[in-house]
């Protein structure tokens, strides 16, 4: 089973998402065996839950506090079998675990620099280190 961290950051803009992440998307949601983890940020995270909550019922949520900061509607949709992992105290605690539960990971980080690492590069490099295979 390939389980797929999706990770990016949180002012993506729409069309960056169509460009880099929706076409690896499109072909693995089209993978019999394929889940999805998720957490619950602006962004890529928002992005990839649109496109996936009609598409599969293979996504795991993963989200800070009782409930999540953006779950999509389920009316008519299969996020009413998508699978909610609640109770994180930090975005870091949330992506640690994500990391740790994934085989694969789909990131790509448009705003680190000389001066500041982003989140999203932080989760790049911790999957690298722990051995998971990127989509790219």
């Amino acid at each position: 089973m390939k389980q797929v961290f999706v990770s990016g950051n949180g002012n993506t803009s729409f069309s960056d998402f169509l460009k880099y992440y929706h076409p690896h998307l499109e072909t693995l949601v089209n993978e019999e065996d394929t889940y999805f983890i998720l957490a619950d940020f602006r962004g890529i995270d928002v992005l990839s839950m649109e496109f996936l909550k009609t598409r599969t019922s293979n996504v795991k949520i993963y989200h800070i506090g009782e409930k999540p900061r953006y779950f999509p509607d389920k009316f008519k949709t299969l996020v009413k079998n998508w699978t909610l992992l609640a109770g994180f105290t930090s975005d870091n605690e949330r992506d640690d675990t994500a990391i740790k539960d994934c085989t694969h990971f789909l990131a790509i980080d448009f705003n680190s620099d000389e001066f500041r690492k982003s989140g999203t590069q932080k989760n790049i490099d911790n999957c690298i280190l722990l051995g998971k295979i990127s989509i790219l």
